[in-house]
């Protein structure tokens, strides 16, 4: 009984020890940790190796430099496709507590072909592809302001194309 009651202690103390050893996680240089205790962000982490409390943290990694591609987002103006996009955005994460992966490409996105959209009504489209530079300017000027709330910084941001999309007329039958 003693050999059998030694055998199971051994058993328990190696899973358990295991176990503890596998909380130890480490975060690449190029990377960022956000730690979710029962859930809720918690705090973010540098780069390192950290213990997780077992049962109650979950680690959240990121990739610091981040990029975002619009290629020919189509923009509609009154229900019309009037404008196609293509632009491409550099960002590194600078604040992760305001950062959330998925989100900020959607805002991102949506932010842009808004700010398309009303440069669009504004001045129409007749001619925007000559006027990328105002139309980058003012895009840039937009994401400057929303990047704080982001948490996020700009590393580059370029306008690729602008191109007005010809209206075709409807035919009635």
């Amino acid at each position: 009984m003693q050999e059998y009651l030694g055998v199971l202690s051994m058993l328990i103390f190696s899973t358990i020890t295991i176990y503890l050893v596998t909380r130890f996680k480490m975060i690449p240089a190029n990377k960022i940790g956000m730690i979710k205790r029962y859930g809720v962000y918690y705090k973010p982490i540098a780069p390192g190796v950290h213990f997780l409390i077992p049962f109650v943290d979950q680690l959240i990694v990121y990739d610091i430099n981040r990029e975002l591609h619009l290629n020919r987002e189509i923009i509609e103006i009154q229900g019309e496709p009037k404008v196609s996009l293509s632009m491409h955005v550099n960002y590194r994460i600078v604040d992760e507590r305001d950062y959330h992966d998925h989100n900020v490409d959607q805002f991102m996105r949506a932010v842009l072909v808004e700010v398309v959209q009303q440069y669009a009504k504004l001045y129409g489209t007749l001619g925007i592809s000559q006027q990328k530079l105002a139309l980058q300017a003012r895009l840039k000027g937009v994401m400057m302001e929303k990047i704080v709330e982001w948490g996020i910084e700009l590393s580059s941001f370029e306008v690729i194309s602008v191109v007005e999309i010809p209206s075709h007329p409807k035919y009635t039958a």
